[in-house]
């Protein structure tokens, strides 16, 4: 992962993850739950990206000031 990047686009997420192991809708979904929007793009941040593949996501939710966002 690019250590200068914090904000990763979708598809950047999907290739990083492995595309094999996460769908498109799924990535859209993680994006929408713990992503951020600039402007039309969804953007996720690379902390989110490392808890998934640590297999840590829920322990993110449970930090202070990391809120997932659900529909």
């Amino acid at each position: 992962m690019d250590v200068g990047k914090r904000l990763l686009k979708v598809e950047e997420v999907r290739r990083l993850v492995g595309e094999d192991r996460l769908g498109r809708d799924a990535a859209y979904a993680l994006a929408r739950r713990y992503g951020v929007r600039l402007g039309k793009r969804l953007l996720v941040p690379s902390r989110v990206v490392e808890a998934l593949l640590e297999g840590k996501l829920e322990e993110l939710e449970k930090t202070p000031g990391v809120e997932a966002r659900g529909r």
